[in-house]
């Protein structure tokens, strides 16, 4: 009886040791995206990285990144290379518009940005945009994590 015992009390132990103290799977957009912002201070930008047709890695100074996806596909963005923008604010916000810039031309279309969300992605930019073309980027726009960013509110 005593053994029967020990067997219950190890056997109860060790399922419940087992269970995950979350049962809910995070997603992959509660794994890497954080807070969304309408406006990044111009100043504290130090880098971007254009990911496709509708994406943009900024890297803030301090070491946090934004990601920017665009309401709407900018065809060439990609390939154009980079993009400029003027404010009077000192801040580049959702809404403002970006002209995309051809390698040694001039600025060509414009398209209007999306909100600001922080990505948890940690090292290098060269390391976070890896991480972010090597599929990471497809998941989190499959899970829908980017069209809150859109939606209109009546």
């Amino acid at each position: 009886m005593k053994r029967f015992f020990y067997f219950i009390i190890t056997t109860v132990f060790l399922c419940t040791a087992l269970l995950p103290i979350n049962a809910k799977a995070e997603t992959k957009a509660e794994l890497y995206l954080g807070e969304k912002e309408m406006c990044l201070e111009t100043v504290r930008i130090k880098e971007t990285r254009i990911l496709d047709n509708q994406t943009i890695l900024f890297e803030m100074r301090g070491g946090n990144y934004y990601l920017n996806r665009l309401p709407v596909v900018c065809p060439g963005l990609k390939i154009a290379g980079g993009f400029s923008y003027s404010t009077s604010i000192a801040k580049l916000c959702k809404q403002d518009s970006i002209k995309l810039i051809s390698r040694g031309s001039e600025p060509t279309s414009t398209t209007l940005l999306g909100e600001f969300v922080q990505f948890k992605g940690e090292g290098t930019i060269d390391k976070v945009e890896r991480l972010l073309t090597d599929g990471l980027l497809k998941e989190l726009v499959a899970e829908g994590a980017f069209q809150e960013a859109f939606s209109q509110k009546n």
